[in-house]
């Protein structure tokens, strides 16, 4: 994880304040005491400039794998606030990246024909991959997302985005001083935080991001839902916004229906009316991260604990959703430290940490049986369906044919840099 990332004035002005603090604080000394922080500023380039330079190195490696996209024989592989790279998967046994297209703050991807839609900190961007070699900008919708800046917050000139980041480590020597009114303030210096989610194709279970027939919906802040109209894939065309439940994090889309996760439960929309959704049942559950997966009968979500979303659960918790307005859970299974997972049939993948993913067959939800586990430790999300399987990882994009469940076969791995 990151320190907090400021603009120069603000890490200017923190220091001056921590120093103040410090010095006025108290009179009476103790021990004296050495703390470590990272001040981060950013790298800046107008938008203009980026946006004209999008079509990247297509030979750029993999750093950090993030959320993906499957459509037809691409794979749409977002590296974490850094871009988009598509490969071709033809054959799943050698994919071969095709292009890289550059997206300061990326962090979610979808595509609808041949328009790929990718968040570029605050704005939605809808980009022409008809080659995807060489793609243009089709629109952009500004302030979409609206709580990510790059400052985190702070007032930025909205012209402008980060493209990198300086890294300076500070060390500093302080009293620790007795001062009754706050016998913790010391620790902040401490803290580490993160600085900062059909026909249409298949996104993961860990999406921000995902399209329904002609509308895409996206968690555009910790409570919203935003509507676009994609009716027009290259001129999307935004709608609306609702507030839709607290400390959203990922989008399922099931028939007409809308699953969000978030770190207190789960929330379902019927979407028959695209801009209107109406909200159904909740399921709530002990604070945890926790994407979602359904199949109509039954909704499959992963608890995970140690994160920003707290808690302390690690299990997959199945809930019936048959009522819709009266979800109730079926069973927990404990797991290690799950995160994505998908459902194929009667066979769901659960990625879990160190544990690889697990496969169950899930005929019977109430007695889930393990089948066996792939070898892929910190897996983060997985697709699978007709057999193949894709899954990101910390090591990379991994593939596998579980045709045949008793041989089930490694078809490739697009490792990281």
């Amino acid at each position: 994880m990151k320190f907090q990332k400021f603009p120069p004035f603000v890490s200017v002005l923190l220091a001056v304040l921590l120093a103040s603090v410090l010095f006025y604080a108290c009179s009476k000394k103790q021990n004296p005491k050495t703390f470590t922080y990272t001040i981060y500023t950013p790298v800046l380039k107008s938008k203009a400039e980026v946006l004209a330079a999008i079509n990247g190195n297509r030979s750029e490696k993999i750093q950090q794998a993030g959320k993906f996209f499957l459509k037809g024989n691409y794979i749409y592989l977002n590296e974490k606030e850094r871009g988009i790279h598509i490969i071709n998967n033809s054959n799943p046994s050698n994919p071969v990246q095709e292009a890289f297209l550059e997206i300061p703050g990326n962090l979610d991807v979808a595509v609808k024909g041949n328009t790929l839609y990718a968040d570029m900190y605050g704005d939605l961007l809808a980009i022409d991959i008809s080659n995807p070699k060489s793609v243009t900008l089709t629109r952009r919708l500004t302030n979409f997302f609206i709580q990510r800046t790059y400052a985190n917050n702070v007032s930025v000139d909205s012209n402008m985005v980060a493209i990198a980041w300086k890294q300076k480590d500070t060390t500093i020597v302080v009293t620790d001083y007795i001062y009754p009114d706050c016998p913790n303030c010391m620790f902040a210096l401490g803290n580490r935080q993160n600085a900062h989610a059909t026909g249409n194709g298949t996104a993961g279970s860990m999406a921000g991001v995902v399209l329904m027939d002609d509308y895409l919906y996206a968690i555009t802040e910790p409570h919203s839902l935003g509507i676009v109209d994609v009716s027009q894939p290259a001129q999307p065309v935004y709608k609306n916004s609702i507030y839709a439940g607290m400390d959203l994090e990922t989008i399922y889309p099931f028939n007409d229906k809308l699953f969000l996760g978030s770190s207190i439960g789960l929330f379902m929309y019927d979407m028959s009316e695209p801009t209107n959704p109406r909200a159904l049942g909740v399921f709530s559950h002990g604070r945890a991260c926790d994407p979602v997966v359904a199949d109509g009968q039954n909704a499959y979500v992963t608890l995970r604990a140690g994160t920003q979303c707290g808690g302390e659960f690690n299990e997959l918790n199945v809930v019936d959703v048959k009522d819709l307005m009266a979800p109730s859970l079926v069973k927990s299974y404990p797991l290690t430290n799950p995160k994505g997972l998908c459902k194929d049939g009667n066979l769901l993948f659960v990625c879990d940490a160190t544990s690889g993913v697990r496969l169950y067959d899930a005929t019977d939800p109430a007695k889930l049986k393990q089948l066996t586990q792939l070898n892929v430790p910190d897996s983060y999300d997985v697709i699978a369906g007709g057999g193949h399987a894709l899954i990101v990882s910390d090591g990379g994009l991994y593939q596998f044919d579980y045709s045949d469940l008793n041989h089930i076969r490694q078809l490739s791995v697009f490792a990281l840099k």
